[in-house]
C-alpha cells in the first residue's frame, strides 16, 4: 500500500500509526479531527513522499527530530492546526521538500526562513503570526532559487520590502502574496529583477509610494497585481500601458489622484480593473475602452469621473459585473448598456442620470441579479411586473422619480428599495415573496390599507419600511387569536424571528398598538410616529421585544401613563413618546435604561454575535430614516449615523409631578425634551449630570424655584429653552451658559433676572437670589425674622400716627378726597375735549 486518503473522515486517532504499512508513501488524514501532537502520531515516517495533516487541531511544536527522518518528504501539508513555536532547522536537510504549507500556525517565534530547504517551489506561512521586518525574516535565504510562490500574507511583518539583493535572485518566482501585514513602503526596483512574476498581491498594508514609480519597476510578465487598501499616491502613468499582459488590476481604496492614462485602453488582456475609492478625476472616452475585449470587471465608483460614450458607441467587451457609482454617466441614459447581455451586477447610482428609463432596460439582462439605480433623476413608469427579471436578487430604484404602482416582484428577490419616489396607487394583495428580507417603500403616494397578504411576508423580512406614504386604516392581524380578546395577546406566537426593523410612520393608520410587533422577538427600530394610533402602550413590550433600541410613538393619540415596564428595555436608546394624550408622572424607574446610561453594545451589534442576521444583510440596513425634534428644529437622520442618537422626547402630553432626580443618570442622552406638559417643582441638580447633552427644552410647565447653576457644566450643550415656566432668580452664568445670548430662552418667567433677561437683579431683585447664602436653619429664622420687625416697623411709623391723632386722620381723608376730585374733572374734561375734535372732523 502506497496510499492512504481519510480525508474529512472523523477518527479522533491519538495513538501512534504503527498500524499502517513501513512502506507508505501518502497519507492523508486533512480534516479528521486528530488532536494531538505530531510526534505522537508517527514511530517511522522516512518513506514518506506527502503527508496531509490539514484542517486538524494538532498542537505542540513542530517535532525536530521527526521532520529530520523525513528524508523522503515531498510534500508537508498541516494547514489549520495549532501548532506553535518555530521551525526546526532539521528541515534544511529534507533536500527533497518541494512543498510546506503550515498557514494558520501560531509560528510566532519564526525570525528567519534561513532553516528551510533551497529545493522548496511552494511555501505558505500565511497568518501566522509572524512578527518581525521581511528584511530580517529573508536574510541568508537568497539561495530559494527554486521557489515558484511565497505567501507571507497575514501577519504582522512590517518595515519595506528589501531591495533585490535579497529577493532578487528568487528567479524563479510567479507568486509574491505580501496582504494584510504592516508593511510600509517599496525599495525602487526591488522586482523588477523578479523577470518571471506573474501574480503580486501587496494589498492592505501601509503602502504610501508613488504608484507609477512602482509599476514602471515591475516586470511585464506581471498578470494579477493587487494594491488594494494602501495609501498609494500620484496618478496613474502612461507606462500602464506596457503591462501588456495584466489581466487583474486592483487599486482601489488608495489616494490616487488625476485622471485615468489612454494607454489603459491597450491593455487588451485585462479582464478586471478596480479603481474605486480613490480621488480621481477627467473624462473618459471610447479610447479609454477601444482594446479590453475581455474585460468581464469593472468598477469605476466613487471617484469624480466623466464618462462621454457616443450613444451610438458598441462596447467591445461583455460585462459581468460593473459599479460606475458617483461617476457622472447623464445625462441621458447610458445607451451601451443595451449589450450588455451578460451582466449579472450593475450599480450605477448617484451617477447624474436625469432621463427616462427606456422600455427596453427591463428585458435585455435576464442573468441579472444586482440591481442599483438609486440617487438619480430617472423618470417613468413602473412595469406591472418585475417577474420576468427571474434571476433578481437586490433591486435598488430608491431616490428617483418614478411613477405608477408598485410592481408584482422577481420570485426570488431579497432586497427590494423603491423609496423617495412617486409611486401611487394600493399595495398589490400579491405583493410578496417569501425570500424577500428586506422592503423599502417609504417617502411614495402609496394609499389605501395594507393588505393582510403581509403577513405572509413577516415570515422572511428583516426590514419593513412602509413610512410617509398615504396607508389608513388598521394594521392587518397577523395571528390567530381573536379581535377581542385581549387575553390571547399573552399566547402571540412570534410572526417573525428575524424582522429587526419596522417603520409605518407618517401615514394615517390607526387602531390600538399593533400587537403584531409584539410578536417579533428580534425587533430593534419601531416607529409608528405620525398616525391615529391610540389606547394604553402594552405593558408587556419590555418582555415581548427585549431587543427594542428606538421606540418612536410621536404624534399618536396614545393615553394612559408610560408603563414602568420600559425602564427594562436595556437597550432602548431613542425613546419618542411626544404629542399624544400620556397623563401620569414620569418613572424614576427610566434611570434603568441602560443604553442611555452607559456606553453598551447595541441591539445590531448583538444581533450579528448571535448569528441571527448575517452582516452583508445587516450592513445595507443600517441606514434608515429616524426622526428626532430637537434644538428647536425637526430633523431627519437618514444615516446610520441615527445609531448614536440617544433621545428623550415626553414633549406635549399631559405629564403631572415633578422631574425625576433619577433623570441625571442618563448620561448619554443627547436630546431631552420635556416641554408643553403639566410639571412642577424645580429643576433637579441631578441634570448636571447630563454631560452628552446637546439639547434640553424644559419650556412651557409650571417648573419653580431657581436654574441650577451647574447648568454651565454641560459643555456640549448648544440649545436651551426653559420659557414660560415659573422660575425665578438670579440666572447662572459661566462656560456653556455664557453662550445663550437669546433672551426668548427664558421668556414667560417674570421672576427671572440677569443677563439676557432685561430684569436687573440689583436692589428688591436680588433677595431671591440671597437666599440660598443662608447656610442654616438659624441664619433662615434670623433672616426672616429681621424683614417682619422691619415691616412692622415702617407700618406703625406711616399709619400710627393716622390712628392715634384725629385731626391728622381728618387731614390725611380730605387730603386724598381732593386729590380724587382733581383727577376726576381732569379726566372727564379731556374726554369731552377729545370727543367734540372728532364729531367736528
Amino acid at each position: 500500500m502506497t496510499i492512504v486518503d481519510l480525508s474529512v473522515v472523523v477518527i479522533n486517532w491519538v495513538q501512534p500509526l504503527s498500524m499502517l504499512p513501513s512502506s507508505l508513501r501518502v497519507l492523508r488524514l486533512s480534516g479528521c479531527n486528530l488532536n494531538t501532537t505530531l510526534s505522537s502520531l508517527f514511530n517511522s515516517s522516512s518513506t514518506l513522499v506527502s503527508l496531509d495533516l490539514s484542517y486538524n487541531s494538532l498542537h505542540g511544536p513542530l517535532p525536530n527530530e521527526l521532520l529530520g527522518n523525513m528524508t523522503s518528504i515531498e510534500q508537508l501539508l498541516l494547514r489549520s492546526n495549532d501548532l506553535s513555536g518555530g521551525i526546526p532547522r532539521t528541515l534544511k536537510n529534507l533536500r527533497n521538500l518541494d512543498e510546506l504549507d503550515l498557514l494558520g500556525n501560531d509560528l510566532s517565534m519564526v525570525q528567519s526562513l534561513s532553516m528551510l530547504p533551497s529545493s522548496l517551489r511552494v511555501l505558505d506561512l500565511s497568518i501566522c503570526n509572524i512578527n518581525t521586518t521581511l528584511s530580517f525574516l529573508l536574510k541568508y535565504s537568497s539561495n530559494f532559487t527554486s521557489l515558484v510562490s511565497l505567501d507571507l500574507s497575514n501577519n504582522l511583518l512590517h518595515g519595506s520590502i528589501p531591495d533585490g539583493r535579497l529577493l532578487g535572485n528568487m528567479t524563479s518566482l510567479e507568486q509574491l502574496l505580501l496582504w494584510d501585514n504592516d508593511l510600509s513602503s517599496v525599495i525602487p526596483g526591488t522586482l523588477e529583477n523578479l523577470h518571471n512574476l506573474e501574480f503580486l498581491d501587496l494589498s492592505y498594508n501601509q503602502f504610501s509610494d508613488e504608484i507609477a514609480e512602482l509599476i514602471e519597476k515591475l516586470p511585464h510578465k506581471v498578470q494579477s497585481l493587487f494594491l488594494y487598501e494602501n495609501n498609494f499616491t500620484g496618478s496613474l502613468a502612461s507606462c500602464i500601458a506596457h503591462m501588456s499582459s495584466l489581466r487583474v488590476l486592483d487599486i482601489s481604496d488608495n489616494n490616487l489622484v488625476g485622471t485615468i492614462p489612454l494607454g489603459m485602453g491597450k491593455l487588451s488582456n485585462l479582464s478586471m480593473l478596480d479603481l474605486s475609492y480613490n480621488h480621481l478625476d477627467g473624462t473618459m472616452i471610447e479610447d479609454h475602452f477601444a482594446s479590453l475585449i475581455k474585460l468581464k470587471y469593472i468598477y469605476l465608483n466613487n471617484n469624480s469621473l466623466t464618462i462621454v460614450l457616443d450613444p451610438n458607441w458598441i462596447s467591445p467587451f461583455k460585462l459581468e459585473e460593473a459599479d460606475f457609482s458617483s461617476c457622472n454617466l447623464g445625462p441621458h441614459f447610458p445607451a451601451w448598456i443595451r449589450g450588455q447581455t451578460d451582466i449579472t451586477f450593475l450599480y450605477m447610482s448617484g451617477a447624474e442620470i436625469a432621463d427616462r428609463m427606456p422600455d427596453w432596460f427591463w428585458h435585455v439582462m435576464p442573468q441579472l441579479q444586482y440591481l442599483d439605480l438609486s440617487h438619480n433623476q430617472i423618470s417613468g413608469v413602473l412595469p406591472m411586473s418585475l417577474e420576468f427579471m427571474s434571476a433578481a436578487s437586490s433591486i435598488n430604484l430608491g431616490s428617483n422619480r418614478l411613477e405608477g404602482g408598485v410592481p408584482k416582484l422577481p420570485p426570488d428577490l431579497c432586497y427590494l428599495d423603491l423609496s423617495r419616489n412617486y409611486l401611487s396607487g394600493p399595495l398589490p394583495p400579491n405583493l410578496g415573496v417569501i425570500p424577500l428580507k428586506k422592503l423599502l417603500l417609504s417617502n411614495n403616494l402609496i394609499s389605501g390599507p395594507i393588505p393582510s397578504s403581509m403577513c405572509n411576508q413577516l415570515q422572511s423580512l428583516l426590514i419593513l419600511d412602509l413610512s410617509n406614504n398615504h396607508l389608513l386604516g388598521e394594521l392587518p392581524r397577523c395571528w390567530t387569536s381573536s379581535k377581542s380578546s385581549k387575553a390571547n395577546h399573552n399566547n402571540l406566537k412570534p410572526v417573525s424571528s428575524q424582522l429587526y426593523i419596522i417603520s409605518f410612520s407618517n401615514n394615517n393608520l390607526s387602531g390600538e398598538f399593533p400587537w403584531f410587533g409584539l410578536s417579533c422577538p428580534q425587533l430593534t427600530f419601531l416607529d409608528l410616529s405620525y398616525n391615529n394610533f391610540f389606547g394604553n402602550l402594552p405593558t408587556q413590550i419590555a418582555k415581548r421585544l427585549p431587543m427594542l433600541s428606538f421606540l418612536l410613538l410621536r404624534s399618536n393619540m396614545f393615553s394612559g401613563h408610560i408603563p414602568i415596564q420600559l425602564s427594562k428595555l436595556n437597550n432602548l436608546q431613542v425613546l419618542d413618546l411626544a404629542h399624544n394624550n400620556l397623563s401620569g408622572t414620569i418613572p424614576p424607574s427610566l434611570v434603568n435604561l441602560t443604553a442611555m446610561t452607559t456606553i453598551t453594545r447595541t441591539s445590531f451589534d448583538l444581533i450579528i454575535l448571535n448569528g441571527t442576521i448575517a452582516y452583508d444583510d445587516l450592513a445595507d440596513s443600517l441606514v434608515f430614516d429616524l426622526s428626532v425634534t430637537m434644538k428647536g428644529q425637526h430633523l431627519e437622520y437618514y444615516t446610520n449615523i441615527s445609531l448614536l442618537m440617544v433621545n428623550l422626547d415626553l414633549s406635549s402630553n399631559y405629564l403631572t409631578g415633578e422631574i425625576p432626580e433619577e433623570i441625571g443618570a442618563l448620561a448619554r442622552l443627547i436630546n431631552l425634551n420635556l416641554s408643553k406638559n403639566q410639571l412642577i417643582g424645580n429643576i433637579p441638580e441631578t441634570i448636571g449630570g447630563l454631560l452628552s447633552l446637546e439639547s434640553l427644552d424644559l419650556s412651557n410647565n409650571e417648573l419653580s424655584g431657581q436654574i441650577p447653576s451647574n447648568l454651565s457644566a454641560l459643555t456640549s450643550l448648544v440649545y436651551l429653552n426653559l420659557s414660560y415656566n415659573n422660575l425665578s432668580g438670579r440666572i447662572p452664568t459661566g462656560h456653556q451658559l455664557q453662550t445663550f445670548t437669546d433672551s426668548s430662552i427664558y421668556e414667560g418667567n417674570v421672576n427671572l433676572c440677569g443677563p439676557p433677561v432685561s430684569k436687573d437683579c440689583s436692589g428688591n431683585d436680588t433677595i431671591l437670589d440671597a437666599l440660598p447664602e443662608y447656610k442654616d436653619e438659624h441664619d433662615m429664622s434670623s433672616f426672616y425674622l429681621s424683614m417682619g420687625l422691619g415691616f412692622a416697623t415702617g407700618f406703625w411709623l406711616v399709619f400710627g400716627p393716622l390712628l392715634l391723632k384725629s385731626t391728622w386722620r381728618t387731614a390725611y381723608f380730605i387730603f386724598i378726597d381732593n386729590t380724587y376730585d382733581k383727577i376726576y374733572v381732569f379726566m372727564v374734561l379731556n374726554w369731552a375735549r377729545l370727543f367734540a375734535r372728532i364729531k367736528k372732523k
